[in-house]
């Protein structure tokens, strides 16, 4: 018998074993180690998405995606090591991206991920679907990350729904929002609906509990906003249908804005006063007007003090919180208090997501409140919203729609040239608002529609022809035979809103200046002396023959006279444009003598218009 050390039968074996074994090691256990953390979606949108991976191997990866399962396209990973601070470990783990951009809208895309050319998670059914027009439903949790029963419960049900991504209040892992608690408690348990559906989160408290949220910026890829590239990652907002989506970092970046020390309210401000969506959705984790253990939170006062006035200015319609385990459901709030009708915000905390349930005390400010794990199933169908709260048992907590009405700025109607107060018989107008339209559409055809994506305008009862409706704003024209006071009411699915206004014999405003060809005054195409210009212009009051419709030469029966600095010049012309009723043209001979710009307006009758600027040629 051969004999061998104790040391040297170990090693025999293990060589052996390790030899004897080794190609099947390679085809199994380098793509099982490789694989730390599987693909997951992040930041999808009409023609994008981004896919993430961890590996504990550094080396190349990619995507494939095809939308046919035919023609297979390849990306490369961008990859960087994790580092100790936001792993805490010295194992090392490399973060793989890719940005997929150029992608169809409302489109579904099948997906693989590589590592050195060999999949790392087949016959996984891998796919995701971009944004795109028209209804759609997310799903929205908070205060999960405890590895609990009721999140695992939750987290099977939410697996079988059908959205288009998912918003987390925060709280996402708990105690502390560690590296590894993220994986524990949030990948792993969403995997199947993380692979297929993006989560747009908010940072919780307990994810700054780890070096100030370092690991939660780590896992995620979210919108670029135009945020501060010192708070990227930590507060956002993304478009999605005609929604427009705003997460708030209720943490530090608002501490250090409250006090002048950071730009995220000032961000906040103009990212809701740029956007032009019909729905404006907010989330962040702390509830500015928490009704049960946190009523005293520092952090929801100032939530209370700086955010909600920017809600209101902007009709945020709805807020979604987390921070209160349980859930909690507003009256419209503004002001502080409820609202006397429908204008104001309502306020939803949905903070049973598998963590311990607190008390839900009755509070004035709510219409619901109840101590249940749940998560929402929301539908966004044009100016409508459905909104339900399931429970751990499938059946529904909560279920309220809705229809927010239409909401017309102080100022009224406006002049669609100047811009100002002035409009008479005939003339075109801009009304400002909210909640106006569900979205953005424009007649396409003559004559003009007096119903335009189901919203109508009328003039004490008689329906106006329309140009275009948003969500903010209405073009639409007064009709000739209008005088006096007269009442405009826009009218929509969800209601109505009113505004009166006087008309005057003429109020005239100038669009542009324009040579005879259509060629636009400019300072690299200055005007010169002794050429022809056309005037467009709007409101010059009646017509000589022209009823309503007309689309004839007809002739202002006001006298209109062109001023240019200190020269008045009679027009040859000044009526209706051919083929287009109620807007007018001036035609006018430049005189000698100007140069440089000059201000320009035009008088007709007593009223004189806006003043433009116009360049005149030197030489």
């Amino acid at each position: 018998m051969l004999g061998f050390p104790a040391m040297g039968r170990r090693r025999f074996l293990a060589d052996s074993l390790r030899a004897l074994s080794l190609p099947l090691f390679l085809r199994t256990s380098a793509r099982a180690s490789a694989l730390a953390r599987h693909p997951y979606i992040q930041n999808t949108g009409i023609d994008r998405a981004t896919i993430i991976w961890t590996t504990r191997e550094n080396s190349a990866g990619e995507v494939v995606y095809s939308k046919d399962s035919a023609l297979w396209r390849s990306r490369a990973a961008v990859t960087r090591p994790h580092t100790f601070e936001e792993t805490e470990s010295t194992s090392p783990c490399y973060r793989h991206q890719v940005e997929l951009t150029g992608l169809e809208p409302n489109t579904r895309y099948f997906y693989r991920v590589q590592q050195d050319g060999s999949d790392l998670a087949p016959n996984e059914g891998l796919s995701f679907q971009t944004a795109g027009s028209g209804a759609f439903s997310f799903l929205v949790m908070g205060d999960s990350g405890m590895g609990s029963a009721e999140q695992s419960f939750l987290a099977k049900r939410l697996a079988q729904e059908t959205c288009s991504f998912v918003v987390h209040t925060g709280d996402l892992v708990y105690p502390r929002g560690s590296f590894d608690g993220y994986e524990e408690h949030y990948f792993r348990i969403h995997r199947d609906l993380m692979k297929q559906r993006a989560f747009f989160p908010c940072p919780g408290n307990h994810e700054y509990m780890t070096a100030e949220a370092l690991p939660y910026l780590a896992v995620h890829a979210t919108p670029e906003s135009g945020v501060p590239a010192a708070d990227n990652g930590r507060y956002y907002s993304f478009d999605w249908s005609n929604a427009h989506f705003i997460s708030i970092d209720s943490n530090t970046p608002l501490v250090e804005a409250a006090t002048g020390k950071g730009q995220m309210i000032s961000w906040l401000e103009a990212d809701l006063a740029g956007t032009r969506k019909f729905w404006k959705i907010v989330y962040f984790h702390h509830p500015p007007f928490p009704t049960g253990r946190h009523r005293d939170d520092p952090l929801s006062a100032l939530a209370r003090d700086h955010l909600v006035p920017i809600f209101e200015r902007h009709g945020v319609q709805v807020v979604l919180n987390g921070h209160e385990h349980n859930y909690q459901r507003s009256h419209p709030i503004r002001g502080g208090d409820v609202a006397s009708d429908s204008s104001g915000t309502i306020y939803v905390t949905t903070g049973g997501g598998g963590a311990n349930l607190y008390e839900a005390p009755a509070n004035k400010l709510m219409a619901v409140a109840k101590a249940e794990h749940h998560y929402l199933r929301i539908r966004v169908d044009g100016h409508k919203m459905e909104v339900q709260a399931v429970g751990l048992d499938g059946r529904e907590i909560d279920d309220f729609s809705l229809r927010p009405t239409p909401w017309i700025d102080p100022a009224g109607a406006l002049n669609a040239a100047s811009g100002t107060a002035g409009l008479s018989s005939g003339a075109f107008f801009s009304i400002s608002g909210r909640n106006l339209a569900a979205d953005n559409a424009v007649a396409k055809e003559t004559p003009l529609p007096t119903e335009l994506a189901g919203v109508s305008v009328s003039a004490n009862g008689v329906r106006l022809p329309l140009l275009f409706v948003s969500p903010h704003q209405i073009n639409s024209q007064i009709p000739f035979a209008a005088a006096g006071e007269i009442l405009l009411r826009v009218q929509t699915d969800a209601g109505s809103a009113e505004t009166k206004l006087k008309l005057s014999d003429a109020a005239p405003g100038i669009f542009v200046v324009a040579r005879p060809h259509g060629e636009l005054i400019t300072e690299k195409a200055p005007a010169r002396p002794g050429e022809w210009l056309v005037a467009y212009a709007n409101g010059l009051g009646p017509v000589r023959a022209a009823t309503f419709g007309e689309n004839a030469f007809a002739r202002c029966a006001l006298s209109v006279e062109v001023h240019i600095g200190a020269t008045a010049v009679t027009p040859s012309f000044a009526g209706f444009t051919p083929g287009f009723p109620g807007l007018y043209q001036v035609n006018f001979l430049v005189p000698t003598g100007l140069t440089g710009r000059q201000s320009m307006s035009i008088k007709a009758g007593h009223a004189t218009s806006n003043a433009l600027e116009v360049a005149f040629a030197t030489n």
